[in-house]
């Protein structure tokens, strides 16, 4: 398979520059299908690209949730690397909360039947479904976070922007003819998006010029990667998205046990950014989500509660989305064995908590964990 972020360079490296854009506004067209079909592009262009397969992913293994509208796609790079993407279809209607029937205790093993929301949902009626697609930005992932599969699978590189790209464009293409699209882009897959500061900033611009899709429609999630997010605060050409913090903890020692990439500093450094983005971008619409995993005996008594609380007060515009644990398998990680859920009591006490202290907060309604796609699930672990 080609490598075709470097061999469209090649190709076009002696055009003009309206040559890609054109190139580029046709990707988004789920009419044309190949390089020849279009049809602002001359027939030395047409004949030097009609070797190049028009998407740059090939898709291994579609997997699709029976306990919701997930999917989740395996996909093979041109280098025999491997990455996921998962769509998420949700109804417009509020979603009722993840009703917990297991015990902390229970293996990755046992009955799905704990996996299952209060109201199972339906695939019917999917034009009435809101779709959001959370995609990767590296194969694999460096920050080694505890609860997280994709981090104990190990770093292998970074995606082109092509490769990020076409994650959305498959997702359109394959939503198309039910009706449906993209409402929604979060970079929540794996790897640590500001990792690939100029491939990621270059994909979401080039989304953003060429689709439907406003800046906050996309989410840019992180662990926290401090130069760059000094850089973006900066950078002028980095598109204004909405930021999702990975926090995990208010409590340095506890981060740093959750989160080893955790920088000493990290929570003093994360108000003064958060004030000084809000300073750059004033308006609510452009709030920064605080996520918090919640690990059971780790990160969830009351003096957890309360470092958050006291830290979420010292950043505007902050909303909290709690995070139920999902489970990845039982195998130590550094030296945190058997990772338990928090139980949904103590989790609904957080979420009342939280919204008395004044602070919009959600818990995350975790789709696709039959299939091994909900939040710290991705590991590319379909067998290839």
């Amino acid at each position: 398979m080609l490598n075709i972020a470097n061999t469209l360079k090649i190709i076009l490296e002696d055009k003009p520059t309206f040559r890609r854009k054109q190139i580029e506004q046709a990707w988004f067209n789920t009419a044309i299908n190949s390089y020849n079909e279009i049809t602002t592009l001359p027939k030395e262009l047409h004949e030097k690209l009609k070797d190049i397969p028009w998407l740059s992913l090939e898709v291994h293994t579609n997997l699709k949730s029976q306990l919701d509208n997930t999917r989740k796609i395996l996909f093979k790079l041109h280098d025999n690397n491997f990455i996921e993407t998962v769509i998420m279809g949700r109804k417009n209607l509020k979603q009722k909360q993840l009703s917990f029937q297991a015990s902390s205790e229970e293996s990755q093993s046992d009955n799905l039947q704990r996996f299952l929301p209060a109201v199972k949902m339906t695939n019917r009626d999917t034009n009435d479904d809101r779709y959001t697609i959370c995609i990767s930005s590296q194969a694999g992932c460096p920050m080694r976070c505890a609860f997280c599969a994709t981090g104990k699978a190990g770093f292998k590189r970074q995606l082109s922007a092509e490769e990020i790209i076409d994650q959305y464009r498959f997702s359109q293409r394959l939503l198309a003819p039910e009706g449906a699209r993209v409402n929604n882009i979060v970079m929540m897959g794996q790897g640590e998006p500001l990792l690939n500061y100029d491939n990621v900033k270059r994909a979401l611009n080039i989304i953003l010029e060429n689709s439907d899709l406003g800046e906050t429609k996309i989410t840019v999630s992180t662990a926290g990667v401090v130069p760059a997010m000094e850089q973006i605060l900066k950078d002028d050409n980095f598109p204004p998205v909405r930021w999702a913090v990975s926090l995990h903890s208010a409590i340095e020692e506890s981060r740093k046990q959750i989160m080893p990439s955790n920088r000493k500093g990290f929570l003093e450094f994360l108000v003064q950014w958060a004030n000084d983005y809000h300073t750059k971008f004033p308006s609510r619409t452009h709030f920064i989500g605080l996520e918090y995993i919640m690990l059971g005996g780790v990160n969830d008594n009351e003096h957890h509660l309360q470092a958050l609380i006291k830290l979420a007060r010292r950043m505007p515009h902050i909303r909290i989305n709690l995070i139920p644990y999902n489970y990845i398998g039982d195998e130590p990680v550094d030296n945190v064995n058997y990772f338990a859920r928090t139980p949904h009591e103590q989790i609904e006490h957080w979420h009342t908590e939280l919204m008395n202290a004044g602070f919009t907060s959600t818990i995350r309604y975790s789709q696709g964990q039959d299939i091994m796609a909900a939040c710290g699930q991705l590991q590319n672990t379909i067998k290839i």
